[in-house]
């Protein structure tokens, strides 16, 4: 089974922050992940459990990730979607460098790392659905970060 790292502000296995659209499909179509949908500025693999989404210059901006049965993400050695949503929280939190953190079960962004947590619940706990598990982790860039912040100005 495929295990894909998950590298803060640089790539999630073979899709690269800041690759083109074209380069990003091929990349991952090589490692056995051809595209299997495309909806505006975001493109999905393996079931959809692999989401990169694109900026306007067609470029990756944020890559996000969700358990799945064919392949394993992991973060500093550590399977993402196999521990509890408050572990994941604390060990990411942790390599933050950025000072404290709370914990919130809906969505954390790690702003050192652009490093997204989404949705701790137990229906993503593939072990028996009695612990909260994360939804999607991800990573973005400074691209990201920048849109993020125009749509929360608009609300």
């Amino acid at each position: 089974m495929p295990v894909f790292e998950i590298l803060p502000l640089e790539a999630i296995g073979p899709a690269r922050l800041g690759a083109s659209r074209a380069a990003a499909r091929e990349a991952m179509s090589v490692n056995g992940f051809p595209l299997e949908r495309s909806h505006g500025r975001v493109d999905y693999f393996c079931e959809a459990s692999i989401q990169l989404e694109y900026g306007p210059g067609d470029e990756v901006q944020f890559i996000g990730v969700s358990g799945n049965s064919q392949l394993n993400f992991t973060f500093r050695g550590v399977d993402v979607f196999s521990i509890s949503a408050t572990e994941l929280f604390s060990l990411m939190a942790a390599s933050d460098d950025s000072g404290s953190h709370e914990f919130d079960r809906y969505e954390y962004c790690f702003p050192n790392q652009i490093l997204t947590l989404w949705d701790a619940d137990e229906q993503y706990d593939r072990r028996g659905g009695e612990r909260e598990v994360w939804g999607q982790v991800g990573i973005g860039n400074d691209a990201y970060v920048a849109a993020i912040e125009a749509i929360e100005k608009k609300l």
